[in-house]
């Protein structure tokens, strides 16, 4: 796994937006660089509940999986999150059960690799306490860079202002999907920092979405 990047949990959030919709924030080992991923709603109830955060006396399916998956000696190695294609995150986890050959009589241990959705897969990781890891690609799509706990300034545009530089630009955490295509990318470069450092990860990561279509 040296050519991926190691993820950590930063937290789960709840959107400000729309109803029963999540983000979970991801970050890299330094804090420097997070990535928000929008979620389900049963799937950051799991995740909170495998971190101790939620009613422990409740079961999710992710709980039978590890069940099953301890009496049968499986192990989760690790999710990789390793595409991301119109804002949608693909995942794998990647895991490790014994394999009998039959003409030997011998057991071995071997890997499969299977699909995932990724908040089941992270869902999974926080159980098993397995690495979560994601590629270089998807951080400079996604990642939102940090610099002593705040966005990395952009050069190419003055955070905060608007495109006459006579006014400050207003934040609002209500955006439309149309408010943001008829943004300048300046502006929407202005409108992530101020998304981000008011936690506002969902419109953070519609955003990033927006400016990757442009690209």
């Amino acid at each position: 796994m040296d050519q991926f990047i190691r993820l950590a949990i930063r937290g789960i959030s709840l959107s400000q937006i729309q109803s029963g919709i999540y983000v979970l924030l991801l970050e890299e080992e330094s804090g420097k660089i997070k990535l928000p991923i929008i979620i389900e709603s049963l799937q950051a109830q799991s995740i909170a509940s495998a971190l101790g955060k939620r009613d422990l006396s409740r079961s999710f399916t992710h709980d039978l999986f590890l069940s099953f998956a301890k009496e049968f000696h499986i192990k989760l190695k690790a999710v990789v999150i390793y595409k991301l294609v119109n804002g949608i995150f693909f995942s794998y986890i990647l895991l490790e059960g014994d394999h009998i050959i039959e003409e030997q009589g011998k057991k071995m241990k071997k890997e499969h690799k299977i699909d995932s959705k990724t908040s089941d897969a992270v869902a999974l990781a926080v159980r098993f306490q397995a690495p979560i890891y994601t590629t270089k690609e998807i951080f400079d799509k996604a990642g939102i860079y940090f610099e002593n706990g705040f966005p990395k300034e952009n050069d190419t545009y003055e955070t905060g202002m608007d495109n006459n530089k006579n006014s400050e630009f207003i934040f609002y955490k209500e955006k439309s999907q149309k408010d943001l295509e008829n943004m300048t990318e300046k502006d929407l470069n202005a409108l992530l920092d101020h998304a981000v450092v008011n936690e506002c990860y969902e419109l953070a990561a519609r955003i990033k979405k927006e400016l990757d279509r442009r690209e």
